[in-house]
């Protein structure tokens, strides 16, 4: 049948002697109807698993789930329950119980793994249109890509181009048996709204209507690509650090420039794409903000702020252990969440800090008084710390987290910044490199 070779033409070029399928398995006419299609793959025979997820939101969830396991139990193809929680419903009941669904898939999946979801035509048509009806742009209107990365592997939608009717003929045809969801008759959700009210009326008036819109999607697709290829020679143009941007290179791009540039930095983090008035809020206040200003913008688990010509992506969770804590070198010393770890590298000679003497106690303090005076290597005359921080362009609020080295009470260095000239090792003396071991989760 005309679905067969479809899934056949869609999956065979990426299946390999050591390729995992694991098929999502809802019970569904959708996803019973993607297991036989592949279940029938010469190449993928030996190396089929299903995923049922149980997410408990209707009376009839446990029937699914032995309906799911005798099903696969009749094709003889390995099966898998998981029972989910939805502990976060602020995005909706749908939203969350995708998340959780994925969430419960990624335990399957590993660099060989081709993990394949049912997803048609049709819905492909209902996610552009609640793109639409969001305002998004063009990645939004590209709506579902037939394949894209996940985890460790792949995330296949083999039937994304297989219209409704023909997923329901071919069912039909062999004679399948599936599982209906009750709450697919309900309206109140959006798609449910647009499957049953919306979609039959446009297809009537207008019988190429889905086929249209997933060709529309394609070409959102193939736009998408251009644009995030451009953001990236941009963002290699603008970058400083992977969490600083300078302003002076953005400036001389176009607003549409970007925007782009900054949906793809936000992005990198891990962060939901902003409104376009956000982004416009983002854009104008980090432009217009005086010099000697500190705007913030809070993004998620971030905050973007300015400092001089950079705009900086700053962690909301730095937590410092204590703001004076002994150390006694002889094993790194954790800091604090979103900082790192101090670590005696090395014992060197030259230019570096003398070991302390016996009797001097080490300490690491994040806060000390401004006005403090320290005589660094190469200045002709001792500054105060804040003039130093100045000099050094330190933001504003990466100052708090500097780790200040003291032997009793004399400040002696600023990690990864200076040395006190007073406190350098002399040829006698043994030397020390502090050096900041910053986790590779930091290390973006």
């Amino acid at each position: 049948m005309d679905l067969q070779h479809q899934v056949a033409t869609a999956l065979n070029p990426h299946i390999h002697e050591s390729t995992k399928i694991v098929i999502a398995l809802s019970g569904g006419i959708d996803s019973v109807v993607l297991l036989d299609a592949v279940s029938k793959l010469e190449l993928a025979k030996s190396s089929i698993i299903a995923v049922h997820v149980h997410h408990g939101l209707s009376a009839k969830a446990d029937d699914w789930l032995v309906f799911c396991r005798e099903l696969c139990a009749s094709y003889n193809i390995p099966f898998h329950g998981e029972r989910v929680k939805l502990d976060d419903i602020s995005q909706g009941i749908e939203a969350a119980a995708r998340q959780a669904r994925y969430g419960a898939l990624a335990k399957y999946v590993d660099a060989k793994t081709l993990l394949l979801t049912a997803q048609h035509r049709d819905d492909q048509t209902e996610t552009l249109l609640l793109a639409l009806k969001r305002g998004s742009g063009v990645r939004g209107l590209a709506a579902m890509p037939t394949v894209l990365p996940f985890e460790q592997g792949q995330l296949h939608r083999p039937l994304l181009m297989t219209s409704r009717a023909s997923i329901e003929d071919y069912a039909a045809h062999l004679q399948l048996q599936w599982v209906e969801d009750d709450s697919n008759g309900n309206v109140k959700f959006d798609r449910n709204y647009l499957r049953l009210e919306v979609l039959p009326k446009l297809n009537q008036r207008w019988p190429g209507f889905s086929a249209n819109v997933a060709r529309t999607a394609q070409l959102c697709q193939q736009a998408n690509q251009l644009l995030d290829e451009i953001a990236t020679q941009d963002l290699t143009i603008a970058k400083l650090a992977s969490d600083k941007l300078c302003l002076e290179r953005l400036g001389e791009m176009s607003d549409p420039r970007i925007n782009n540039v900054l949906r793809m930095w936000l992005r990198d983090f891990g962060l939901e794409m902003p409104s376009q008035t956000m982004l416009s809020q983002l854009v104008t206040q980090m432009s217009s903000a005086k010099r000697d200003s500190d705007p913030a913008i809070c993004v998620g688990k971030y905050s973007i702020r300015r400092y001089q010509q950079a705009i900086y992506m700053v962690p909301n969770d730095v937590a410092l252990v204590t703001q004076c804590v002994e150390w006694t070198l002889q094993r790194p010393l954790w800091l604090g969440q979103g900082i790192g770890s101090l670590a005696v590298k090395e014992f060197i000679a030259g230019n570096a800090l003398r070991k302390p003497l016996a009797g001097e106690v080490v300490s690491i303090r994040f806060s000390v008084a401004g006005n403090m005076k320290v005589a660094p290597l190469g200045r002709d005359k001792r500054r105060s710390v804040k003039k130093l921080l100045q000099e050094f362009k330190i933001p504003t609020w990466q100052r708090q987290t500097i780790p200040f080295v003291f032997y009793n009470e004399q400040l002696v260095a600023a990690v990864g910044l200076w040395i006190d000239k007073e406190f350098l090792a002399s040829n006698e003396q043994e030397a020390i490199s502090i050096e900041l071991l910053i986790p590779i989760a930091l290390m973006k």
